[in-house]
């Protein structure tokens, strides 16, 4: 498949098989993902992976800041909002944490924007190898205490949990994009 094909059939596709991810397969993703373009060679990116009871620690560490944060909501709306952030990293088999670090060296939207490009070469590797992913935050994961559970700095800044797996069934879905000339202004 060429790369444009490629990329115009990446699909977020948040329904997977719980079929496990051989480790090699995800080190390709990692690997596809620190060939992203990146300003000095300051690699901002930061990736922390989560497979079977390493998901289940992590959607309890969800669950307890989702319940921090659960003040003045009724005990019905807190128990839905913790038990969602308990069950949200068993969606896939694969939950990959991605960070942005920045160096101080450049501008930190460059390295911001380095690391959507980081993210943007893992899914395309996943689209080519068959994998359904899907990239997701919420409001968790931009919280001191998830940072600091995934170990990392505190001027990091978490950029997507993606979730990967196989997927569950054979989707076609179909997408359109407004065409470019319409974004577009030419000076020359």
């Amino acid at each position: 498949m060429g790369v444009m094909d490629l990329i115009k059939s990446r699909r977020s596709i948040g329904v997977t098989d719980n079929k496990e991810v051989p480790d090699d397969v995800i080190g390709t993703l990692l690997e596809a993902a620190t060939w992203a373009p990146n300003h000095k060679k300051t690699e901002p990116w930061k990736f922390r992976v989560f497979k079977g009871e390493g998901r289940v620690k992590l959607g309890e560490e969800m669950a307890r800041i989702a319940a921090q944060k659960a003040e003045g909501l009724s005990e019905e709306e807190a128990a839905k909002k913790i038990e969602k952030a308990r069950k949200g990293p068993l969606r896939a088999p694969v939950v990959i944490a991605v960070a942005v670090s920045p160096s101080g060296i450049v501008p930190e939207i460059e390295e911001i924007v380095a690391t959507g490009c980081a993210i943007q070469n893992l899914l395309l590797t996943a689209t080519e190898l068959g994998l359904a992913t899907i990239v997701r935050t919420g409001d968790i994961a931009h919280e001191p205490e998830l940072k600091n559970y995934l170990n990392l700095e505190p001027a990091d800044k978490i950029a997507g949990l993606i979730y990967v797996g196989y997927p569950k069934r054979e989707l076609d879905i179909k997408a359109q994009r407004t065409p470019a000339e319409e974004k577009t202004q030419w000076f020359a």
